[in-house]
Order: structure tokens, then sequence, then C-alpha cells
């Protein structure tokens, strides 16, 4: 959700990029239609980076994945899956996100932070 400085409703941000068909949960099991903050793209931790080039980014719980995200929320790319391979997420906690290419993700099923430096797109 997006407030002013006055803490008034603008809009609200909703990230629709479904999961591949075989995702698969880090544990347990897949549930059969996830709503609410279970959802995909439903967001568990968020960071915006510092300026002068401003992004957001946001995490999911399943199917694990970072957003990258414009600040009017155009998602511009994603990363991830749930796993405890490099690269991949087990339940992301939080995150942090001190440049436009550089993530700290913190993982609660991992035990682990993984430090992620991103290629700057085109």
């Amino acid at each position: 959700q997006v407030f002013d400085g006055n803490g008034k409703f603008l809009r609200q941000i909703t990230i629709d990029v479904p999961p591949d068909p075989d995702a698969r949960p880090a544990i347990g099991n897949k549930a059969a239609q996830p709503a609410g903050s279970r959802a995909p793209g439903s967001p568990w931790a968020i960071c915006i980076t510092p300026p002068p080039h401003q992004v957001l980014y946001s995490s999911d719980a399943f199917p694990g994945r970072i957003y990258k995200l414009s600040l009017d929320g155009h998602v511009l790319g994603m990363l991830g899956k749930s796993g405890k391979q490099l690269g991949q997420f087990g339940w992301i906690h939080e995150i942090a996100c001190p440049s436009e290419n550089e993530l700290y993700v913190a993982e609660i099923l991992n035990w682990r932070v993984q430090k992620l430096i991103l290629e700057p797109g085109p």
C-alpha cells in the first residue's frame, strides 16, 4: 500500500506473477489454493534502495522469489525459487538493499543470510 505524507491511502501495489506449476515449497506440502499472505507475490519483506536510482525489492514466502519493482509498482524483474541451494530461498524473512544491485537476504528455514550481487540491467 502507498500512502502520502499525511497517511492518506493513495494506491495498492499488487504483484501478479504466477509461479511455475512445478514449483515446490522448501518444506511442507504445496497448498491447493494459497490465499492472502500466503499467495504468490504477497510481500514478506520489502526494501527501497537509496537514491539516486531507487527501486523497491519485495519477496514472497512461496515460491521463494524476490521481485524488483519500480516505485510506481511495475515489476522490473524477479529471481529465485524455494530451495536450499545458493540463489534459492527458504522463507525469506528480511531483505537489506544498500544499493540497487546488492542485496542481503535473510531466510528462516535455511538459517542463513545470502549476499547477492546483481548484474545491472540495460
